[in-house]
């Protein structure tokens, strides 16, 4: 999606393809779902969606995708509902741990498997959806455990106490990357890729930056991408994407 010129290093930016300019894991995966459908048909399902307000600019360049968002937040599905829908988005009220819907080519899930509780039961619904040779691009941050904000910090034990109580909305927990790669191989996915985005605090000074240092700070994390291992990209790198398949 962001290309070079032939005959210099310069970007070639069609301001079209740059669909996250605040978030390089989100931008990843809507250049991978590019890459992998391109502008044929495809049926996506978007797990912890929000509003849904980060799909519109991806399909109007990909008029024959089509999309459902489901969210347990009421409040953020029918702002999202107003504001958002058309006929390649629909959102619904749902929870990503208990999903019933099928048929899909891909699941995506937005930083969002840090606020899941049932994760062995959000992987289930993640398989059940998909179909055979469907793609899960499952991302998730980090920030909310590093964060200098003590108030932040303190949600995290307070969230996962109201969990056991039946409150979920606001529950956070780190996600360790091997137990839960492992735990997607054990529902029987493929690891086809795992990366590492969102440079820190590199993520934060160009939130509103021009377009052309959004694109820099993107070929430089993928650059990064290429020399190191996930691992070792860890301490500054604070998001996680998972990719997987299933057979």
């Amino acid at each position: 999606m962001r290309t070079r010129d032939d005959d210099s290093s310069e970007f070639v930016l069609n301001m079209n393809t740059l669909y996250q300019r605040g978030n390089a894991a989100k931008q990843w995966i809507f250049e991978e779902l590019h890459r992998r459908f391109g502008h044929q048909p495809a049926t996506m399902l978007d797990m912890g969606c929000g509003d849904g307000s980060k799909w519109p600019p991806f399909l109007a360049d990909h008029p024959s995708a089509r999309v459902i968002g489901i969210d347990t937040d009421k409040s953020a599905i029918r702002y999202g509902t107003e504001h958002y829908t058309s006929p390649q988005l629909v959102l619904k009220v749902a929870d990503a741990q208990k999903n019933t819907e099928t048929g899909f080519n891909a699941v995506i899930a937005f930083s969002a498997i840090e606020h899941v509780v049932d994760r062995a039961a959000f992987l289930k619904t993640v398989w059940s959806a998909l179909s055979s040779g469907g793609m899960a691009y499952l991302n998730y941050d980090d920030g909310h455990f590093r964060s200098s904000d003590w108030k932040e910090r303190m949600m995290v034990p307070v969230s996962q106490m109201l969990a056991i109580i039946g409150i979920q909305g606001p529950y956070m927990k780190h996600v360790d990357d091997l137990a839960f790669r492992r735990m997607a191989e054990a529902q029987g996915f493929r690891v086809m890729d795992f990366r590492k985005h969102n440079l820190h605090p590199l993520k934060g000074f160009l939130r509103n930056a021009s377009d052309d240092a959004v694109c820099v700070w993107y070929d430089v994390e993928e650059r990064l991408g290429q020399l190191y291992k996930p691992e070792e990209l860890d301490k500054i790198m604070w998001s996680s994407t998972l990719v997987l398949q299933k057979p």
